[in-house]
């Protein structure tokens, strides 16, 4: 099982890198591996390169298991687990348009985002890796949101396992695409008249 969930988290990766929702070095995804222990991407490594053994093991209280230094984030993703012990997965990506249209557009709210019964939340502006960040993240989901939006930064996607996660940040990145492009097309149908 163990095993198995850190190959997904690596497919996860790469999936998320081809998608264009992380570059080479930035974004990182975590899993539950039991009740106190979850496995996290690596800080520094290329995120499409990732093999099982490049995984960090961690447990709830910071606690270093094995593996390599973990991402930057861990302290985010260790407070979405203690507030939440259903949330099995969490997948933080660098989407492009969601992060700087937030606040200025709404989101267009599509099957696909009903499906889930997922609305974004958004947190301001925080430095990363910063424990107040982490917080707001901890607040927000404490608080039932399984979609966030940090602005100007990120989307953070918790589900029930990695790739409802993906799907989430995925989701509320292309409704903010689409948003914009019908406020495009709406700007420049104006202009032609």
């Amino acid at each position: 099982m163990e095993s198995r969930l850190l190959e997904e988290l690596c497919e996860v990766m790469r999936y998320a890198y081809v998608r264009g929702l992380i570059s080479a070095l930035t974004g990182n995804a975590s899993v539950r591996l039991g009740p106190d222990q979850i496995a996290i991407t690596p800080t520094g490594k290329p995120k499409f390169l990732l093999r099982p053994e490049d995984i960090s093991i961690v447990r709830l209280s910071g606690e270093a298991v094995r593996g390599p230094k973990p991402s930057s984030e861990v302290v985010m993703h260790l407070e979405i687990y203690r507030v939440c012990g259903s949330c099995s997965a969490v997948v933080h990506v660098h989407g492009v348009v969601a992060p700087v249209l937030a606040g200025m557009v709404e989101p267009y709210i599509d099957s696909e985002l009903k499906v889930y019964g997922a609305s974004p939340c958004y947190v301001d502006e925080l430095p990363p890796s910063s424990r107040e960040l982490a917080e707001a993240v901890r607040v927000a989901v404490a608080g039932g949101c399984r979609v966030i939006v940090l602005r100007n930064h990120g989307l953070v996607g918790v589900g029930r396992n990695l790739w409802e996660a993906l799907e989430l940040v995925e989701a509320v990145e292309n409704s903010f695409k689409r948003s914009l492009a019908l406020y495009l097309v709406k700007t420049c149908g104006r202009s032609k008249d």
